[in-house]
This record gives C-alpha cells, sequence and structure tokens, in this order.
C-alpha cells in the first residue's frame, strides 16, 4: 500500500513537473505580447495618435481586462458540465490568437490617411481578442488549479514574470528604434510591433496542446437553468466571507487601474517629454520593476500569497504618488513610480489575486468562483473609462491621480482586514493519472 501511494505521488510530481513547463512557456509567449502591446504604454499613445478623446484613450487601456472578464460568468455555468476543461481551453485559442496579426494586416492596409478606419478596427479587433480569451479563462484557472499544485503553480506564475520581463527589457531598446524617428512612421511603427505581439500570441497556442490534464472538479449531470443558477450565486456571496472580500478588492484593484491609460498623457501633456522617448523608458522601468516582483513573488507566493497581494498593492499606490510630485520634483520621479509599481506587474496583480482563488475554492465550485468574480469585476472595469475619461478631460491628470490612490487604499485595506490569516493550503489530489 506505501509503495502504491509512493509511486501515485512520484507520478503526480512527475506530470506537474511536466505540466509545469508547458504553462511556463504559454505563459511567458502571452505576456511578452501583451508587454509588447502595453495597456499602459503603446496602446494609450497609439490611441492618442488618433483621436484626443480622453473616455476612447482610457476605454482602449481597459479593453482587454473587461472583455477577458465580463464574459467569464456563463463560460463558467456551461463548463461545469464536463470534467475535464482542456479543450475548452486550447480549441478557443487556437483562431482567437491570430487576431491582433490580423489587425497589424488591417493597419498595413489601410494606410496613414484612413485614421478613422484604423480606430475603428482597432477597437473591434482588441475586443475580439480580449473576448476570445475570456472564453479560455475559466477552463485555463479550472486547469491550472487541477494539473499544477500550489507550489508548481506560484513558481510557474512568478519565473512566467521573471523571465517575460529580462525578455522585454532586452526588446525595449527595439520598441523604442521602432517608434522613433528612423522608423517606419506612423501607423506602420504600430503595426510591426502589433505584428510581431501576434506572431507571439500565435505561437502560444503550441504549449497548450501538450498540458496532461489531471481530474479536477467532478462533472454535474445537467448545466443548471438560470433559475436555478442565479440563486446559487446568491447564496454563494451571501454565505462566503473571504470570497465577497475577494470580489470588492478585485474591484477596488480594477477602479485604481482606471488611471493606468494616462500616465503616457500626462508625460507627454503636462511634462512635455516625446512619446518616442517615453513609452520604451517607462515601459522598460515598468518591466524592470516586474522582474523584480517576479523573483520575489516565485518565493513568496508559494508561502504566502495574501502576504504578496498586500506587498503588490502598496507598492502599486506609489505610482499615482510619483506621478502627483512629478510635476514639481521632475519626470524622474514618474519613472521611479514605474520601476516601483512594476513589483505588482512582476506576477501581474490579477494572476496573484487568481492564484490566491485556486487555492482557497473547492475544486468543484472553482469555475463558479472564477467566473462570478471575473465577471463582477468587469463591471467596475467597464466604467472605468467613463470615470476616468471626463475627469481627465475637465480637470486634468492630477485628480484622477487623487482617485486612483484613494482606491488603492480600498483595495489594500479590505484584502488587510477582510482575506483569511491563515491561507488555504487547497492541493488537488488526483485518484489517476
Amino acid at each position: 500500500m506505501a509503495n502504491s501511494e509512493t509511486q501515485l505521488l512520484a507520478s503526480k510530481e512527475q506530470t506537474y513537473r511536466r505540466n509545469f513547463t508547458y504553462f511556463l512557456i504559454d505563459s511567458i509567449l502571452f505576456t511578452v505580447g501583451m508587454g509588447i502591446l502595453g495597456a499602459t504604454t503603446v496602446i494609450p499613445d497609439f490611441v492618442r495618435r488618433l483621436t484626443d478623446s480622453e473616455i476612447l484613450i482610457g476605454l482602449a487601456g481597459n479593453i482587454f481586462t473587461i472583455g477577458y472578464t465580463l464574459p467569464q460568468l456563463f463560460i463558467a455555468r456551461h463548463i461545469v458540465r464536463y470534467a475535464r476543461k482542456k479543450w475548452w481551453f486550447v480549441g478557443p485559442n487556437i483562431p482567437m490568437r491570430f487576431v491582433m496579426l490580423i489587425f497589424a494586416a488591417i493597419i498595413v492596409w489601410l494606410g496613414p490617411a484612413r485614421s478613422g478606419l484604423i480606430l475603428l478596427a482597432f477597437f473591434l479587433c482588441y475586443t475580439l481578442f480580449a473576448f476570445g480569451d475570456g472564453l479560455v479563462g475559466v477552463p485555463w484557472t479550472d486547469l491550472v488549479g487541477s494539473s499544477l499544485d500550489n507550489r508548481w503553480r506560484a513558481r510557474m506564475f512568478g519565473l512566467s514574470a521573471a523571465i517575460s520581463g529580462v525578455i522585454m527589457l532586452l526588446i525595449a531598446p527595439l520598441i523604442g528604434n521602432i517608434l522613433g524617428d528612423d522608423g517606419l512612421g506612423f501607423p506602420n511603427n504600430y503595426a510591426i510591433l502589433f505584428g510581431i505581439a501576434g506572431v507571439t500570441f500565435a505561437a502560444s497556442i503550441l504549449p497548450g496542446l501538450f498540458i496532461h490534464e489531471l481530474p479536477g472538479g467532478k462533472a454535474v449531470e445537467k448545466r443548471p437553468t438560470m433559475a436555478e443558477f442565479l440563486p446559487q450565486l446568491g447564496e454563494l456571496l451571501r454565505d462566503d466571507m473571504p470570497f465577497r472580500a475577494y470580489i470588492v478588492a478585485r474591484m477596488f484593484t480594477n477602479l485604481f487601474m482606471m488611471a493606468a491609460p494616462f500616465y503616457i498623457g500626462f508625460a507627454t501633456v503636462d511634462l512635455g517629454l516625446s512619446s518616442e522617448v517615453v513609452v520604451p523608458v517607462l515601459l522598460a522601468m515598468q518591466t524592470a520593476g516586474s522582474v523584480i516582483g517576479a523573483l520575489i513573488y516565485s518565493w513568496l507566493g508559494a508561502r504566502n500569497n495574501a502576504l504578496y497581494i498586500h506587498v503588490s498593492l502598496a507598492s502599486s499606490a506609489l505610482l499615482p504618488i510619483c506621478a502627483l510630485l512629478a510635476g514639481s520634483v521632475g519626470p524622474w520621479l514618474l519613472y521611479v513610480g514605474f520601476l516601483v509599481s512594476g513589483l505588482a506587474a512582476g506576477a501581474n496583480l490579477f494572476m496573484v489575486f487568481l492564484n490566491w482563488l485556486v487555492g482557497y475554492a473547492e475544486p468543484d465550485k472553482l469555475p463558479v468562483y472564477a467566473g462570478l468574480s471575473n465577471t463582477v469585476t468587469a463591471v467596475a472595469s467597464f466604467v472605468t473609462p467613463f470615470i476616468a475619461g471626463p475627469i481627465a478631460q475637465n480637470w486634468g491628470y492630477r485628480p484622477l491621480f487623487v482617485l486612483s490612490l484613494l482606491m488603492a487604499f480600498c483595495a489594500l485595506y479590505v484584502t488587510l482586514r477582510y482575506f483569511p490569516k491563515v491561507e488555504a493550503a487547497a492541493t488537488t489530489v488526483p485518484t489517476q493519472i
């Protein structure tokens, strides 16, 4: 009996190790692609060249979060019928991760004279790309929860961010050259960046094919009707206080990030810096901080994920503080803010929250936990451009940074006050390999 259990544990550990490699490669490729797109750097600067609407600029910086999180509750309701979730992750990835590559070709085809059509194509393609990733979000969460244990999952998140950060540091000068005066000029210079990102997204399809899925939650016999499903969600929110705190903290975090697309505008408009300089420099500073944060998380995340959430939120709050002081102290302080805020980006704050949820939720309930929390917090992401845009348009960037700072402190308070002091050590133990 002891030999049988030992063999099972050894076989399971070998599977975790192999899956770790495939998840790591997938995560690195996807993270590098998203880093090249630069939701707080490249994309806001790209959209600002096409429109002066602060609402649209803010919306551009939040589209991915909205599209990724909004459909997940409806996906969760559907996939609870299935014990195996791998192909619900791999299948939609195959067409959806080519979308940004197609958009790069559309930019070149439309040419510089059709800025309005390029703007429309961007919102359509980027939204489709985000919703496509949202379709696979819940099955991916279930897959990473069942097929990696807590140790390997934290290492994967941390190392993925560290390696991705080093890669981004190496290519940041290339991004500066592409956007500089010696490049192809707008919009073809951005088409190159979207094209490079699109190639990495397409390549990230491959490692997912080789992941060996371990059993997770049990499948239900039939998909619940909406009349059955919605009351279950209400009971879940009513009875599970830590989960409620998790959702509230995520919502405050999303509201805190409402200012993210506007730091580039603040640097170029208020501080008078050139976008060809400030975009790659801020991207490099944030990436350097992310490497440090990732290395810390690869060690701390496996021991106390909640503590790293506290550290990330506290470091994130320094960015709006540095931006508020940069006008009188100097733009170098904004660079410092991006460096320190990279600690939160180091393991991707969303992924750090997700890892906490995977360790907290029971395997059978994980798809619903993930889908419900992501869909509810999507509402906060959706409204942020309509809050941040008018503030920036009518009163300037500084009041927006003050509001963002307040939201960061609210998120930090909720996690400190209501998250469990001792984290659940839930590790899925499969009955078969």
